[in-house]
């Protein structure tokens, strides 16, 4: 699929925008001109566009469509329409349906943007280029892409179609609850998924604790949250008809950032599951929230179009004019962070240090991290932090200072060749010292390993394994985890046997 970088070019109101096709925006009676000169703001901002926008977006769609003018309004101002459909495609995809959004999606990538092509230099004379580099994860989240083998694995998984609480992948795999639409997505799209309950390793329950329509409101109490999953439980026998086959051992749940604390009630209803979690320990949960017998830890979502941006500024080790950095939240901006003495030593001990960059936020954060040999990567409001995956894509060799983060698949790669992990109740000056004094050659070595492992950590770029033939996805990862897992998983005993009569 070919993907274009286009866009009108707005002058003054009156004036004619441009006697070239598709670019003259005069308006119609169903658009007005002023319209098409308010689209542009869009211009580097479709990709995480949020929903109520989108939805905004599409009702100006939905005025073209529904008066069947999608080519009078191409003809007027195709540039611009092509830039509404972009928009419009998570609202089409959550409210619609992915059907919808598939053949919306077709129209622009088959009829739209090919004929726009030949006039992207004119349409670029201005800077109104649209980048639709991050157009490129869309085939496999409206599910156009062929299936995949699942890195040739032999589990078996069982994803069960629970339609009013997994809609709209195309919004809810956006930020850091997004692996709970993205992992069960995948699967879908993948050989390893049966649906055949006898022949599964596994059954995964999927649910999107921040999309779902009854659940994606943000002022929310917890008891609210729970309660849609309560009654999930309470209906298992309903809507989760192989429960039964093993007590619930063999069912998979993903919780993302913090997730069970929004699902308490967990001990009651599946406290024998699997769970696939961002974090080992969870806030007002505790250790007891993960067994390392059955749980696994994954790492956080960063979304593709930040992370696409953060490698973008990956700079090699002899060009990085920093030691270190960290720039978010600490105790003089956030209240949540008030007891965080990590950041706050942070903050006190290295700022105005040569070579040292530390703060809150920054427009340039991207750069600094790219022009860093090491990213400090401090607790949060709880162990993990999205900073540790971010690292990543910048190249950055992390310094992790949480005692309690429980990195990801351990077991499969080495640690330490890519990251230090040091104490963080010994932030000081010992910290600076230490990693002013690795010596080049080792910077070298550990940056070249950041970089081979970052598609460990990357959620988009391996979502084809058939295309791309990789064997490093953090999809492999889980593969391998639950592998190694289904070897232990306990099988419940049945109950009763030779009850009754003999047989003849």
């Amino acid at each position: 699929m070919r993907f274009f970088s286009v866009w009108p070019i707005f002058l003054a109101a009156g004036e004619p925008l441009s006697d070239a096709p598709f670019m003259s925006c005069e308006g119609t009676d169903v658009i007005k001109r002023v319209t098409w000169e308010h689209v542009h703001i869009l211009v580097d901002k479709w990709p995480d566009i949020d929903l109520p926008h989108s939805r905004v977006i599409r009702k100006v769609l939905w005025a073209i469509t529904h008066n069947e003018m999608l080519e009078e309004h191409f003809q007027d101002c195709g540039f611009a329409l092509a830039t509404i459909i972009l928009v419009a495609l998570r609202a089409i995809d959550y409210d619609d349906g992915p059907e919808e959004a598939q053949k919306m999606f077709l129209y622009l990538t088959e009829q739209v943007l090919p004929r726009l092509e030949p006039h992207m230099a004119l349409a670029a004379r201005d800077d109104w280029a649209l980048d639709l580099t991050d157009l490129r994860i869309y085939p496999f989240l409206l599910g156009l892409t062929p299936q995949h083998n699942c890195y040739e694995s032999d589990l078996r998984i069982f994803v069960y179609d629970l339609p009013q609480l997994t809609r709209g992948v195309l919004h809810c795999h956006h930020g850091q609850w997004g692996l709970e639409a993205l992992i069960p997505h995948w699967l879908r799209r993948g050989s390893c998924r049966t649906e055949d309950p006898e022949e599964a390793d596994f059954f995964l329950v999927p649910w999107h604790t921040w999309c779902d329509r009854i659940v994606y409101k943000m002022n929310q109490t917890r008891r609210e949250v729970s309660a849609v999953y309560i009654d999930l439980m309470k209906r298992r026998h309903e809507v989760l008809p192989h429960w039964t086959k093993n007590d619930g051992h063999d069912h998979v749940f993903i919780f993302s950032d913090q997730g069970m604390n929004f699902f308490p009630e967990w001990r009651d209803y599946i406290p024998n599951s699997v769970f696939v979690v961002t974090e080992a320990l969870t806030p007002r949960c505790g250790p007891s929230c993960f067994n390392p017998w059955k749980d696994l830890v994954i790492p956080g979502h960063t979304d593709f179009f930040r992370a696409r941006r953060m490698a973008s500024f990956n700079l090699p080790s002899e060009q990085r004019s920093l030691l270190f950095n960290f720039h978010g939240r600490h105790p003089g901006l956030n209240d949540l962070y008030k007891k965080n003495f990590v950041r706050g030593n942070i903050m006190r001990v290295f700022d105005g240090l040569d070579g040292v960059s530390v703060g809150g936020f920054t427009d340039d954060y991207f750069e600094r991290m790219g022009s860093s040999h090491f990213c400090l990567v401090p607790m949060g409001t709880s162990s993990w932090t999205n900073h540790l995956y971010e690292a990543f894509f910048a190249g950055c060799i992390p310094v992790i200072l949480s005692d309690g983060f429980k990195v990801p698949f351990e077991d499969l790669l080495d640690w330490p060749s890519f990251s230090i992990k040091w104490p963080m109740t010994d932030v000081s000056l010992d910290l600076y010292h230490f990693l002013r004094n690795i010596p080049l050659n080792r910077l070298r070595q550990m940056k070249a390993a950041v970089d081979a492992h970052r598609c460990w950590f990357d959620w988009h770029e391996m979502s084809d394994p058939t295309v791309s033939g990789s064997v490093c996805s953090p999809y492999l990862a889980i593969l391998k985890e639950l592998e190694r897992k289904q070897k232990v998983l306990p099988q419940t005993s049945k109950p009763f046997w030779r009850h009754g009569k003999e047989e003849a």
